[in-house]
């Protein structure tokens, strides 16, 4: 009785855990959605990475302008310079105000959001297994 547990039966049992009966359902889902997979995946791997190198990139230029206006104070504090603030907060208003209403509001910030995912996304299979991606390497 002890052999017939463990002897191998010519009949399988699909939730007996035979490894070659899972293999052939998973070979044969794989080979189903293999295209799908291989898109998201693709897509999923370049959005993560591209957020990534945001993140990185969005760092390194805090930095710089926060170094760039402690030695612009250091400067002014010293009596080397004088910064006219409000004329700069001006000009930077006016670039970065796409919708010309003279104040940077959400709608600006959605239409750089919108501007961005364009350039990123153009020519990928699969975007939006692309902005899982993204949303995943920025919550990283």
């Amino acid at each position: 009785m002890a052999a017939g547990l463990f002897s191998s039966s010519s009949s399988s049992n699909p939730n007996s855990g035979d490894p070659s009966n899972n293999n052939d359902d998973l070979n044969s889902i794989l080979s189903h959605y293999s295209p799908l997979i291989q898109q998201f995946s693709l897509s999923s791997v370049l959005g993560y990475c591209s957020a990534i190198s945001a993140k990185r990139i969005g760092k390194t230029l805090a930095f710089i302008g926060g170094l760039a206006f402690v030695s612009l104070q250091a400067l002014v504090h010293q009596g080397y310079i004088s910064v006219d603030w409000k004329r700069i907060e001006q000009s930077v208003k006016d670039v970065v105000d796409t919708d010309q209403d003279g104040e940077f509001t959400e709608k600006d910030v959605q239409r750089y959001w919108e501007r961005v995912k364009l350039f990123l996304t153009q020519n990928i299979p699969d975007a939006s297994g692309f902005g899982v991606g993204f949303m995943l390497g920025l919550k990283s």
